[in-house]
C-alpha cells in the first residue's frame, strides 16, 4: 500500500482549499493548461520562435486571456517557462518532482506560493530539522535567509526568482524526510512508497501558507517503529540537553548483594535513561509470597548470605555501595533491551553498554530512522524478521499479532536483507544440504564416520544418476564429493528444519523453517544459522498466515505437522516477508530497545570519556577513651 492510499495524508489531499469558486476554475484550468503548453514558451523563448523581437506572454496571461496586475506573479509565470524550477533543483530530481512544484504555482495562478508566515515557518523547521532525524547539507539556513530577503525585496524577477528558490529548498527537505521522491506520476508501487506527485504538489502549497511542520511530518515513513523513534529522538535529545551520563569505571564483577564503590554511579546512570531502580516493580502483593520475604522483594536476585545488610524496602541500611534488588531488576530490564544475558552481572559487555554515550545513541536513533525511510511500505498484513533483535514478528493493520524469537546466521554467514512474498507451507520438509554446507560441515564428519549419514538420517544421492548412493562407498575426503553428490536429510525430529518451513523462494535460498535446536533459543545473541531464519514456533507462525488466507487451514498445517506426512501447501494470498538489520526498536510498552550490532554494519559505539566519581564511605565514628558513644552533628 502506497502513502497516497494508506496515511492521513490522502484525505488532506482530498479535501481542496476553499478557494472562491472561480479561483478554483482558473487553477484548474492553469493545471491543465501548463503542462500542454510549457514547451512551447520554452520554445519561444529559448529557440527564438517568431521574431526576434516576440514577446512571450506569461502563462497566467495566455492562459487566461488576461494581462497579471501583480508583476511579481508575471515573473514567476516567465521564470517558471524559462525552467527556473530545474535550474534550481540542478538535475537533482526526475520530471515527476519538478512538475509537482510547477503544479503548485499552477495551483495558486503563478502568484508566490511562499507567505511571510511560510517563510517564517520553514526557517523554524530548518533550524530544528533534526527532529525528522536528517542532517541536510543542501539547506544552508544562510542561503535560505537570503532568498527570504528577496522574496519580500526588489525587483519583481528577484523575488519571483526567490520565491522558486524557496520551493525548492523545500523540496530537497522534503526528499529528505521522505526517503526519496520518486519519479512517478500516480501512487507508487508498494516497494517503493514515496510521497506521490499529488501530496507533494499540497504539501508545498500548504507549507507556503505556514504549514511548514504539518507537510513535512505528512512525508514521513506512516511505519509506527518510525513515529516510535521519531518520539525516542526528542527523548535523548532531553537527556543530552540535561547533560546525558557519566561512564562507569571499570572494576571485576558485581554481583546481586555485593558492595562496589561503583554501586551509586550505576544507580544514577540507569535513573538518568529512565530505569526504576526503586524496587517497587518487584513488589508483589501475592498472599503466598515466600516466607521471610523483604517487603515483599523477590529474594532470588540476592544470596542468601547477603540478605542481612538490606531494609525491608529492599534498600540497603546504610550503605549505598550495595548492590540491592530493585538495582538489581533494573540492570536486569537494561541488559534485556541491549540484547545481553539478562543475568544481573555487572561484567564487561553489560560495562561497556552502560559506557555508551548519549550522543551515539540518538546517532544510532537517526541512523535507524534513515533506514526505515529506506526500506519503504511494508504492507498491510506481513512477516516481520528483525536481525539485530532475533526476532520474527506478524503484523497486521498496523499492529502486532503474534512474536516470537529467531536464530539467524553466523557472522561468517550472514542472514541477508532483502523483502519478498511467502508463497509456500510445507509440513515435514527434506532438507537439501547446500553444497557449500556440505563442504564446510559435512565432508569432515563423512570422511571420519560415513556412518554419520545414517544416525543423523541422511540419504545420499548421485547428483547425474539421481540414484541413491551407500555412503559407506563415496570418497569424502575428495572436495570434488560435495558436487557430486546430494545430501538429503529426510523428514523428522532430527532434520535441520524443524518440523515445517516458510518459503519465499530468493536467490539467497533463505527461508523460516523451525529447529531440532530449541535450546539455542535461551541465548541473549543467537546468530547459529547458516544463513536461514529459524522460528521458536513456525507453527504458531503458519497459523496466523493461514488466519487470513482463503487457501491455507490452520487446522490441517497442524494435522499434517503431526502425521510426518510432507506436503507443499501454496499460499492463497501471498504475504510480504521483510528481513531488515535495525539495530534500534521500540516495543510495544514505549520502551526503547538497542541491539548489539552483531554483523558490524556500521553503528559504531562510542563511549562517554568523563568516568563518574567513586563512592567513599564517611570514616566510622571514634569512641572516647572512657567508652561513651562520639555525638553526632
Amino acid at each position: 500500500m502506497s502513502r497516497a492510499t494508506s496515511r492521513k495524508s490522502r484525505a488532506a489531499v482530498r479535501q481542496a482549499p476553499a478557494y472562491p469558486m472561480r479561483q478554483v476554475l482558473l487553477a484548474s484550468v492553469a493545471a491543465a493548461a501548463m503542462i500542454a503548453i510549457m514547451p512551447k514558451f520554452a520554445d519561444a523563448q529559448h529557440a527564438g520562435a517568431a521574431t526576434p523581437n516576440a514577446e512571450v506572454k506569461a502563462p497566467a496571461q495566455e492562459m487566461l486571456g488576461q494581462p497579471s496586475a501583480d508583476p511579481v506573479v508575471a515573473a514567476i509565470g516567465r521564470a517558471i517557462t524559462a525552467n527556473a524550477i530545474e535550474n534550481e533543483l540542478d538535475g537533482d530530481f526526475g520530471p515527476g518532482v519538478v512538475l509537482a512544484a510547477r503544479q503548485a504555482y499552477a495551483r495558486k495562478v503563478f502568484q508566490p506560493v511562499w507567505t511571510e508566515a511560510g517563510v517564517a515557518a520553514f526557517r523554524a523547521e530548518l533550524k530544528d530539522h533534526f527532529r525528522q532525524g536528517v542532517v541536510i547539507d543542501e539547506l544552508d539556513l544562510q542561503d535560505v535567509d537570503r532568498l527570504t530577503f528577496s522574496r519580500f525585496e526588489g525587483e519583481p524577477a528577484a523575488r519571483a526568482q526567490a520565491d522558486i528558490g524557496l520551493t525548492a529548498s523545500f523540496v530537497r527537505l522534503a526528499n529528505a524526510v521522505s526517503g526519496g521522491l520518486k519519479d512517478e506520476g500516480g501512487a507508487d508501487t508498494a516497494e517503493d512508497d514515496a510521497p506521490n506527485r499529488a501530496v507533494l504538489t499540497n504539501a508545498i502549497v500548504e507549507a507556503g501558507k505556514g504549514a511548514v511542520a504539518s507537510a513535512i511530518d505528512e512525508l514521513e515513513p506512516d511505519h509506527p517503529q518510525y513515529a516510535a523513534l521519531k518520539r525516542a529522538l526528542r527523548e535523548y535529545r532531553q537527556i543530552k540537553s540535561d547533560g546525558g551520563w557519566l561512564a562507569i569505571p571499570d572494576g571485576g564483577l558485581v554481583r546481586p548483594g555485593d558492595r562496589d564503590p561503583r554501586i551509586p554511579a550505576l544507580r544514577n546512570r540507569l535513573e538518568i535513561e529512565g530505569y526504576d531502580t526503586s524496587g517497587r516493580m518487584l513488589l508483589t502483593q501475592s498472599a503466598d509470597s515466600p516466607a521471610g520475604g523483604i517487603g515483599g522483594l523477590d529474594q532470588s536476585v540476592i544470596p542468601d548470605g547477603k540478605l542481612a545488610s538490606l531494609q525491608n524496602d529492599g534498600a540497603p541500611t546504610d550503605r549505598p555501595d550495595i548492590y540491592d534488588p530493585g538495582l538489581v531488576a533494573a540492570l536486569k530490564e537494561f541488559q534485556r533491551r541491549h540484547g545481553l544475558e539478562d543475568d544481573g552481572v555487572l561484567g564487561p559487555n553489560t560495562l561497556s553498554a552502560l559506557n555508551e554515550s548519549v550522543t551515539s545513541k540518538i546517532d544510532r536513533i537517526v541512523e535507524n530512522m534513515h533506514r526505515w525511510r529506506k526500506q519503504g511500505d511494508m504492507g498491510t498484513r506481513y512477516v516481520w524478521a528483525n536481525i539485530p533483535s532475533f526476532t520474527a514478528e506478524g503484523w497486521n493493520d498496523g499492529q502486532r499479532e503474534i512474536s516470537m524469537r529467531t536464530i539467524v546466521g553466523l557472522p561468517s554467514r550472514e542472514t541477508p536483507v532483502f523483502s519478498d512474498e511467502i508463497e509456500f507451507v510445507v509440513p515435514n520438509p527434506r532438507w537439501y544440504a547446500p553444497v557449500s554446507i556440505v563442504r564446510r560441515d559435512k565432508l569432515p564428519k563423512l570422511a571420519n564416520d560415513p556412518g554419520y549419514a545414517n544416525r543423523n538420517n541422511y540419504q545420499v544421492f548421485d547428483r547425474q544418476t539421481e540414484e541413491r548412493v551407500n555412503p559407506y562407498h563415496v570418497d569424502w575426503n575428495d572436495p570434488a564429493s560435495a558436487r557430486k553428490y546430494k545430501l538429503v536429510q529426510m523428514p523428522g525430529d532430527q532434520n535441520a528444519l524443524g518440523r515445517i518451513k516458510i518459503m519465499f523462494p530468493t536467490q539467497y535460498s533463505v527461508y523460516m523453517h523451525g529447529t531440532p535446536g530449541k535450546h539455542l533459543f535461551d541465548k541473549a545473541e543467537r546468530t547459529f544459522s547458516s544463513g536461514c531464519v529459524r522460528l521458536e514456533d513456525p507453527v504458531g507462525m503458519a497459523s496466523w498466515l493461514a488466519r487470513y488466507d482463503g487457501r491455507l487451514d490452520a487446522g490441517e498445517i497442524r494435522e499434517k505437522v503431526e502425521s510426518r506426512e510432507r506436503k507443499w501447501m501454496k499460499v492463497g494470498r501471498e504475504t510480504p516477508v521483510h528481513i531488515t538489520y535495525f539495530t534500534v526498536t521500540v516495543g510495544d510498552d514505549g520502551q526503547i530497545n538497542f541491539w548489539r550490532d552483531v554483523y558490524n554494519k556500521g553503528d559504531g559505539i562510542e563511549h562517554v570519556k568523563k568516568f563518574a566519581p567513586l563512592y567513599t564511605p564517611p570514616p566510622a565514628s571514634k569512641t572516647p577513651s572512657d567508652g561513651t558513644p562520639a555525638s553526632r552533628t
